[in-house]
């Protein structure tokens, strides 16, 4: 049986955590730390030339059935990283690397991160023809309550929604994979999602001409999943992506950044 951090809110606590600057921990293969408040990192795949093919879910949004987030994510070969968990099967300890070594022979894979270059300020869609330009919007409480956003690191894909038309998300690409993702209401109300980027990359943005204000006011806002169809973005700790792309690729990025009031 997997033995995993079940709680959305209590991943989201532990992300925090680590980037508020508590945890920039060694990234080799680890088990659990004995404080909660210090969750261990881990870059897959541990072998350099082994098997790397990863979910990307950052910039995915997302569609609910039944209180679960489908979400519509990026296949990628290559590096990535994850908060690791471990767990026992015949057993063996394994974690989220072994996890997804088993994905190559069972049709599935797993959302893990790297840096989503739509994102970054030098990416080219002329040349590169990776979709449009994206931002990182900074979500500040649009309503009384906390926001809900899905919370992807670790969720399971399925190849078989590859080609496909999928409920809520229409056609899946073959560079696409569907991803189950736990919805899950931010603790805190500053919070990360991707959305469009309106300018040409890179962009100053000095008056936010550069984002959709009806995108960030509508996926900064969901406050309730319990009817199926409800829309949502991926969602993270302000600052995530930028601390999980350092510790991956050993520098912050340069990365398009929304910031409404």
């Amino acid at each position: 049986m997997l033995r995993t951090i079940t709680s959305p809110t209590l991943w989201f606590t532990l992300f925090f955590n680590l980037i508020s600057g508590s945890v920039f921990a060694t990234l080799q293969p680890t088990t659990p730390a004995d404080d909660q408040n210090t969750p261990p990192v881990i870059k897959c795949p541990t072998n350099t030339h082994d098997y790397n093919r990863f979910a990307l879910c950052a910039t995915a949004t997302c569609w609910t059935l039944d209180g679960i987030a489908y979400c519509k994510c990026e296949v990628l070969n290559e590096p990535s990283i994850s908060i690791s968990f471990d767990y026992q099967e015949n057993g063996q300890n394994k974690n989220i690397c072994d996890l997804l070594l088993q994905g190559k022979d069972n049709q599935f894979t797993v959302s893990t991160y790297a840096t989503p270059r739509q994102i970054e300020k030098d990416y080219d869609p002329e040349t590169e023809k990776l979709g449009p330009p994206l931002g990182f919007y900074t979500c500040s409480g649009q309503s009384s309550e906390a926001a809900y956003s899905a919370q992807c690191d670790g969720g399971v894909c399925f190849n078989s929604t590859q080609g496909t038309n999928f409920p809520g998300l229409g056609h899946i690409s073959d560079n696409e994979i569907v991803c189950s993702c736990p919805p899950s209401q931010n603790p805190t109300k500053r919070f990360q999602i991707a959305g469009p980027w309106l300018c040409k990359p890179g962009a100053t943005n000095d008056d936010n001409e550069c984002c959709d204000q009806d995108y960030y006011n509508e996926m900064c806002s969901v406050s309730s999943i319990s009817t199926t169809g409800t829309k949502l973005a991926v969602g993270a700790p302000a600052g995530g992506a930028a601390t999980l792309s350092k510790l991956l690729d050993g520098a912050v990025p340069s990365l398009n950044a929304c910031r409404f009031k």
